[in-house]
């Protein structure tokens, strides 16, 4: 019996449901939000349900991964991925869930398996259309037209392996997306995966990487983030990733609801992935689950280049074996309380373990996890252009550079909806930028979410030159009133940010402090009609103003450059030719650090200048010379 291949338009109608909720509760929040500044409207105000396109750049919000086009992704705004790790996990129990086949849409149609690896290893795009384990084959939801739904109703449910337009295998009607990191991977690493010059022969450094943007857009390439042409080698860390929640049902369902890969030959010792779920609060939930790659079956072989962090390349032409493992969600060991609290994915690879992707059953998870506010003003950080309300719009604090105008980065997009002048020329469709967003103290908060980006115990509103009337770390007096892009109004704010130091580092950046006084004279001895310097040692110091008392230090006065006087504005006060009349003088110098507005002035004591005497004394027949060197 055949089938009919799947209708893309089917396939976006029989979905449509799923994803209008979103769309429409958006639209009538934002209707109601304050009304928008006049250059900066909302596109669609008037648009037909469901459409909701917030920047107005033409792709609607749904599928947009910059809603708000300030040139940084979704994906770091709506916080997908938490960056604290919250104690030691639970033992984990192995699992032997391994993949025996995989059906990759290379070169049209390409499959291998444990039992039968092809002898033809892919060298290019290779993204995964179905893979087998156990008794069971798993459809992944991307479209090909090897795969067949037979009963349209948007899901696979037939593979056609011979090309002859009948399904041939039948599929679990199952549809899986790839998790995607932020944290950094950049250091102590390698990427292999296809010649991205098109050229197998020589390796030629990925242009993401230029500059150290880090490899993980290769962990979530092409459709659903399933193309196995690359892989990182050497990673050795541990992430967390914030779902939307877990569907209690498929525990126990006896499908796969994790899959996990290994990428490359295997190193010496240990080699594993091992997974955890934690709650909300952070608590681990059940036992840990461990993938042993040492014991998973070879399915197939891929050929790469490797290339270094720094774009050198390492190897060309290298063949790597691929493995793959499957997880049940019963595995874990969760009791019926814990299954609905299960909200945070805590993924660890061992330092030999080079992963291709991670992924998960849309049947099991919600990868859509709820974004961030991070400032509470009711609009998501997506949408926000001020995301922690510091009076510094988010665009400036990422650090891409760009041009912006009212907040946001004009000129063209690309299919993903991200502005191309924050991606590299061959990346303007697949969800990446060419820059690092900025993390100033390597907290693992970015800036545009950190009301105190250089941890220096002075907020980023103060640093940049605005005003914080309660110093709660928002810019004004709250409570606040912001416009429906979350910027705040009436406030002050969003104009180029302070750097008082003028080294081209703005001071919220920079880590600053009071000036400070290392050492400094008591006193100062000067013979009468001679010169001397007082000098006192600082740091954290910008400018300097030195001051005179002549009441014995009831009050003093700014001291400018004169005859008597010079160096009035530096750390060393010069005084020329002095005379007895100076006797008893104080001096002090006021230190101030324009990069720490926060306390930017401190005082020194009071220095006291002693004048003496530089002439002979003759009595009767003793005569004493006073020691000019105070002696």
């Amino acid at each position: 019996m055949s089938y009919t291949k799947i209708d893309p338009t089917k396939r976006f109608f029989s979905r449509l449901k799923l994803w209008i909720i979103v769309p429409i509760s958006l639209f009538f929040f934002l209707n109601a939000a304050m009304a928008p500044k006049k250059e900066l409207p909302l596109p669609m105000d008037s648009a037909p349900l469901p459409y909701v396109d917030t920047d107005g750049d033409g792709i609607s919000d749904d599928i947009d991964e910059d809603d708000d086009n300030d040139g940084i992704p979704d994906l770091f705004e709506d916080g997908c991925e938490i960056n604290t790790a919250f104690g030691t996990p639970p033992a984990t129990v192995p699992t032997t869930n391994y993949v025996t086949s995989i059906y990759t849409n290379y070169n049209g149609f390409w499959s291998s398996s444990a039992g039968s690896i092809n002898p033809q290893s892919y060298d290019n795009v290779s993204t995964l259309l179905a893979f087998t384990v156990g008794s069971k084959t798993y459809a992944t939801g991307v479209n090909s037209t090897a795969m067949i739904d037979s009963d349209s109703n948007g899901l696979f449910d037939l593979m056609d392996t011979d090309g002859n337009g009948t399904g041939d295998i039948s599929v679990e009607e199952t549809s899986w997306t790839a998790l995607r990191p932020v944290t950094k991977i950049k250091s102590g690493i390698r990427l292999e995966g296809r010649a991205i010059d098109g050229n197998t022969s020589s390796a030629v450094g990925p242009l993401l990487t230029t500059g150290g943007i880090p490899f993980n857009p290769y962990l979530y390439e092409g459709e659903r983030g399933l193309d196995m042409s690359y892989a990182i080698a050497n990673i050795g860390n541990a992430w967390y990733f914030r779902l939307g929640g877990t569907n209690t049902p498929a525990y126990g369902d006896g499908q796969v609801d994790i899959l996990l890969t290994q990428g490359a030959q295997l190193g010496s010792g240990s080699n594993y992935n091992r997974l955890h779920l934690l709650d909300e609060d952070g608590n681990y939930l059940g036992n840990g689950v461990e993938i042993n790659w040492n014991t998973t079956p070879i399915v197939g072989n891929s050929i790469v280049d490797q290339y270094n962090v720094n774009d050198s390349p390492n190897a060309s032409n290298s063949k790597k074996n691929i493995r793959l493992a499957g997880v049940e969600l019963a595995e874990f060991g969760l009791t019926p309380a814990e299954r609905a609290r299960a909200v945070i994915f805590r993924l660890e690879i061992s330092a030999n373990a080079d992963p291709i992707f991670f992924v998960v059953n849309d049947n099991s998870f919600i990868t859509t996890c709820t974004p961030l506010d991070t400032d509470g003003d009711g609009l998501a950080n997506s949408i926000d252009l001020d995301s922690d309300n510091d009076g510094i719009l988010d665009a400036v604090e990422a650090g891409h550079g760009q041009t912006l105008v009212a907040g946001r980065v004009p000129g063209a997009v690309g299919t993903d909806g991200i502005p191309n002048a924050v991606q590299a020329p061959s990346q303007y469709d697949n969800g990446t930028i060419n820059y690092e967003i900025l993390d100033s103290n390597n907290d693992n908060i970015l800036d545009y979410v950190s009301t105190d980006s250089d941890a220096d115990g002075c907020n980023d509103v103060m640093e940049a030159g605005f005003t914080d009337g309660d110093n709660d770390g928002f810019l004004g007096t709250s409570p606040v009133s912001i416009d429906a892009w979350g910027v705040v109004t009436g406030q002050g704010g969003y104009t180029a940010p302070h750097d008082g130091d003028g080294n081209g580092i703005f001071d919220y950046r920079e880590a600053g402090d009071s000036p400070g006084i290392l050492a400094a004279p008591s006193n100062m001895v000067i013979f009468d009609g001679q010169s001397g310097n007082i000098a006192i040692t600082v740091d954290d110091t910008t400018s300097f103003q030195w001051q005179l008392s002549t009441d014995n230090g009831l009050t003093f006065s700014d001291l400018s450059d004169s005859a008597t006087y010079s160096g009035t504005d530096t750390a060393t006060l010069t005084i020329n030719n002095v005379g007895m009349e100076m006797e008893g003088y104080r001096y002090r110098l006021v230190l101030f650090n324009d990069a720490y507005v926060c306390d930017p002035s401190a005082i020194s004591d009071a220095i006291t200048l002693d004048v003496r005497v530089a002439s002979m004394i003759t009595n009767r027949k003793i005569t004493f010379r006073v020691d000019k060197e105070g002696s």
